[in-house]
């Protein structure tokens, strides 16, 4: 009869042999004992003895076809000996047409590249005018804040001789502003009256002997020379040209003529009012001024008038100019 120790050894004396410390010569026996027998499987076949006929490549081939990206690369299902899909070539060898499914939008086939996709729009009606098929040019007008240019037909016929003294583009409409510069509107009266002018007395329009609408303003204006006198009665004589149209141009001539002032006999003052409507309903304004000599002086008297008269002119215009821009805003 066996002994305990000799039944033990005889039943377990495998496992104890496996548990003992195996050398680098049988380390690569146990690692493919314990792996799982597929791979071990697959790794006897990729790692078996080479020949010299045999392709130097076939392991690593193998070795690919181990991961799923290897055999989707080398598969071959579905092709014909040269690598050509069977599906795509016709009798002749030529490639089928790709058929395109009936749900398969145009703008979803790989074979159209972004660059010729065109979108296609339906032509709607805009209903954002009015609700009936027709609209007038009238409401078209009110609703978009603009005029036809058809309708701006008056053109100057004023010849802009002169000095510019101002040229810009007010936000307000013709025919407002003309009424607040050739009218006894509260807006000129103020203004004079803030630059110290008295005796102020506008007329109203009327017809002269030319056939033309004219008016006389007269007032006392202060002078801002250091030399000479303070003060100069100044006398307007505005004209209207034939070429003005309300709602369109006004063009305004204005020839005033100086007293109390030293050579007062000696020149007047032109001026030139350009007023025309834009197709934003807004105001172009052109100013232009020359002083225009009466009788024969001397070269200094003469270039000390038009430097004076001149600078006049300028704060004048620049004064009426920031004047109209106040009053536009409080409108």
């Amino acid at each position: 009869m066996k002994s305990h120790k000799a039944r033990l050894k005889q039943r377990f004396g495998k496992l104890l042999v496996m548990d003992k410390p195996s050398s680098a010569g049988s380390s690569k026996s146990n690692r493919m004992s314990r792996s799982p027998p597929s791979r071990r499987k697959a790794a006897t076949s990729s790692r078996g003895p080479q020949t010299r006929d045999e392709d130097p490549t076939s392991a690593d081939t193998a070795t690919k076809n181990r991961f799923f990206w290897g055999n989707r690369r080398n598969s071959t299902g579905g092709k014909d000996d040269k690598g050509r899909s069977k599906i795509d070539l016709t009798a002749g060898g030529k490639k089928k047409p790709a058929v395109q499914s009936p749900r398969q939008s145009a703008f979803t086939q790989t074979d159209r590249s972004r660059s010729h996709r065109h979108l296609h729009t339906q032509n709607r009606p805009c209903n954002s005018l009015a609700g009936t098929a027709i609209t007038s040019r009238e409401n078209v007008r009110q609703i978009s804040g603009t005029r036809n240019p058809d309708e701006l037909t008056a053109r100057c016929s004023a010849s802009h001789e002169g000095r510019k003294l101002l040229q810009e583009r007010l936000m307000v409409r013709v025919d407002a502003l003309f009424n607040m510069l050739f009218s006894a509107s509260p807006f000129l009266q103020g203004f004079h009256e803030r630059r110290k002018s008295t005796d102020l007395r506008m007329g109203g329009w009327t017809r002269n002997a030319a056939g033309q609408n004219e008016r006389i303003v007269s007032m006392t204006v202060a002078l801002q020379a250091n030399v000479g006198p303070k003060t100069a009665k100044v006398t307007e004589t505005q004209v209207m040209r034939e070429c003005s149209r309300p709602g369109q141009l006004y063009s305004i001539d204005v020839q005033s003529v100086n007293a109390e002032i030293p050579y007062a006999d000696a020149f007047v003052v032109l001026m030139h009012f350009c007023l025309k409507a834009t197709v934003e309903e807004y105001t172009d304004v052109l100013v232009f001024a020359q002083v225009k000599f009466l009788k024969s002086v001397w070269a200094v008297v003469k270039a000390f008038i038009e430097k004076n008269a001149y600078a006049g002119l300028e704060e004048f215009c620049q004064s009426l100019y920031s004047a109209l821009l106040t009053e536009i805003k409080k409108r």
